[in-house]
C-alpha cells in the first residue's frame, strides 16, 4: 500500500493517540487537513480494515483496527518511514547505535526533538531486559563521553510500559506521542496493541 504524507500523519496519530477518542473534525485539526480530506482518508482505511468507527453520542469516533493482520505491518512502515525532525535527532540515532543490541526499543523525546542543539539535555525512554541494565548504564556513561549534553534515560521493563499505559503516566505519554523512535517498533506496537484492547 502506498500512503500519501497526509494518510501517514494519520496513521501515526491514531496509533500514538490510541487511547483519545477522535471524531473527523479533531483528527483533521491534528494533522491539519480538511475534514473532507480526512473523511476520505478514513473511509479507505476502514475498506481496508485499518480503521474502525464507533459511534458515541451521534459523533463518529475513529480508531485503530488493531484486530486486522495488515494493521500492524502498515504501523510499524508508517514509524519507520517518518522524517526525523532535525539534524541533531540523526546524529543522536547514530551515537546511541552501541545500545541497540542491548535494548528493546528507544525513543528520543522532550526539548531535543523541538530545539535540537540548543535542548539542556537528551531525554530518552530505553525499553529494557533488567539484566542489562548497569551494562546499558555503563555504555550511556561511554556515549556521554562524546556528546555535548547529558543523557536522561528513564529505564522501562516491558511490564513497567504495560503499567504506565495503563495508568496513563505523563512521561511514558509524552514519549509516545511526541517522540521519535529509533527502534524496537515491534515492541512498542505490541505494547499499544495491547493497552488498547
Amino acid at each position: 500500500m502506498v500512503l500519501t504524507p497526509n494518510e501517514t500523519k494519520l496513521l501515526s496519530y491514531l496509533f500514538r493517540h490510541h487511547k483519545e477518542q477522535s471524531s473527523i473534525n479533531g483528527l483533521a485539526k491534528k494533522i491539519g487537513t480538511t475534514p473532507k480530506g480526512t473523511y476520505n482518508i478514513l473511509k479507505k482505511f476502514e475498506c481496508d480494515a485499518l480503521v474502525r468507527k464507533e459511534t458515541i453520542a451521534n459523533a463518529n469516533i475513529y480508531h485503530l483496527n488493531f484486530q486486522s493482520s495488515k494493521t500492524e505491518d502498515i504501523i510499524k512502515y508508517v514509524l519507520k518511514s517518518e522524517s526525523q525532525p532535525n539534524s541533531c535527532i540523526r546524529v543522536l540515532q547514530k551515537d546511541l547505535e552501541p545500545l541497540h543490541e542491548f535494548t528493546d526499543a528507544i525513543i528520543i523525546f522532550g526539548s531535543v526533538i523541538t530545539k535540537g542543539l540548543q535542548a539542556q539535555d537528551i531525554d530518552v525512554l530505553l525499553i529494557i531486559d533488567k539484566k542489562n541494565l548497569t551494562l546499558i548504564q555503563s555504555k550511556i556513561k561511554e556515549i556521554e563521553q562524546t556528546l555535548p549534553k547529558k543523557i536522561h534515560a528513564i529505564f522501562q521493563t516491558k511490564e513497567d510500559m504495560r503499567k504506565n499505559l495503563q495508568k496513563q503516566d505523563a512521561i511514558v505519554i509524552v514519549a509516545i506521542q511526541k517522540g521519535f523512535i529509533f527502534w524496537g517498533y515491534d515492541v512498542l506496537y505490541t505494547l499499544i496493541r495491547n493497552d488498547a484492547s
